[in-house]
This record gives C-alpha cells, sequence and structure tokens, in this order.
C-alpha cells in the first residue's frame, strides 16, 4: 500500500478531514441522546418518525442540489449549515423557550446531520481520489474517523461536567471549520493535480 509522494497532502487533509467530521458528531451523539429522553421518552416514536419525514424532505433537495452543481461547489455550504444550526441550537438551549420542543428537534436535527455527513464525505472522496487512489488510500482515511469516532466522547466526557452539555456545540461546530478548511484544501489539490 505505498502512498505516491504527491499524495501524501492530500491523504492528510482527507485523513484530517473525516476525523473532524466523526469527532463533531461523537461530541452531539450523547447529547441527542440525552434529548431523546428530555423530549419525552413517550414522544421517542414520534421523534423517529420525525427524523424519517426530515430525511424524506430533505434528500430530494439534496439531490437536486447535486444534479446542478459539483460536490466541489456546495459541499462547504452544507457544512455551514450545519455549523449554523448548531450554533443556533446552542443558543435556543441557552434562552428561555420550552426545552421540550427544542430537546426533540435537536434529536431530529442530529439524527438527520449523521446520515448526511459521512454519505456526502464518501461521494466527495469519490470524487477527489481516482478508483486506483481509492483502493490504496481510503483504508487510511476510514482511520481518520476512527480517531474521530474515538475522539469525540472523550472529549465530551472531559468537558461535559466542566463545560454544561449545551456548551459543547461551539466545540462541535470548530470541528466542522475544520472540516471544512480541509475540503478546501482537498479541492486546491485536485485543481493543482489537473482534476
Amino acid at each position: 500500500m505505498a502512498v505516491e509522494r504527491r499524495e501524501w497532502p492530500a491523504l492528510g487533509w482527507a485523513f484530517c478531514y473525516f476525523f473532524a467530521l466523526l469527532c463533531s458528531y461523537y461530541i452531539v451523539r450523547p447529547m441527542r441522546d440525552e434529548m431523546g429522553i428530555a423530549g419525552g421518552v413517550e414522544h421517542l416514536q414520534w421523534m423517529f418518525s420525525g427524523t424519517f419525514l426530515a430525511m424524506l424532505a430533505v434528500v430530494p433537495l439534496f439531490g437536486w442540489v447535486t444534479r446542478r452543481f459539483s460536490t466541489r461547489q456546495f459541499l462547504p455550504w452544507v457544512y455551514y449549515f450545519f455549523i449554523a444550526s448548531l450554533l443556533l441550537f446552542f443558543g435556543l438551549f441557552k434562552s428561555s423557550l420550552t426545552h421540550a420542543y427544542v430537546a426533540r428537534a435537536f434529536f431530529i436535527w442530529v439524527s438527520v446531520f449523521n446520515l448526511f455527513i459521512v454519505s456526502v464525505f464518501w461521494s466527495f472522496m469519490a470524487d477527489t481520489f481516482s478508483n486506483a487512489q481509492a483502493k490504496r488510500l481510503f483504508g487510511i482515511i476510514a482511520a481518520g474517523g476512527t480517531a474521530g469516532a474515538l475522539s469525540g466522547p472523550l472529549i465530551t466526557a472531559a468537558l461535559v461536567v466542566r463545560l454544561g452539555p449545551h456548551n459543547l456545540l461551539p466545540i462541535s461546530a470548530a470541528f466542522l471549520g475544520l472540516a471544512v478548511v480541509c475540503i478546501h484544501r482537498l479541492i486546491a489539490w485536485k485543481q493543482a493535480a489537473g482534476g
């Protein structure tokens, strides 16, 4: 599994991208579970139904966007949306709004977020690397995701008591911001490579 010299920068950025992405998700995942309970255990079936309906609404819109724009054009905007959403939920949790409704909305949002980020990530990787490169590099890139999936809960466990759960949302948003930086670096690498 030799990595060519010109591939090292892209491999590093892709590894970092998947690390940041899954770290961001695994920071908010325990909160999602907590919000499912805060929204009322008796309402869990409705929250899963809400997740299903949200996906039914979002997937056709996402398909429409992908037919009109390349992944490189719209992908950073997908993450800007998720960053803005995290910061909006941070503000809502700090406000005096009815906590149960915000908790239910957050549960659905994180479920949709989880489904989208991984599929969009691998779609972008398939656009960035050739089939031959994918066979050699995707295992290493996947290890970045594994490291992020392990680091996210560790960060949450280390900081949740000190900061409180809601204050972890900006940290999750910061990791998504790092993912956007990686996306831009990968786009620049691909363009420099003539892709």
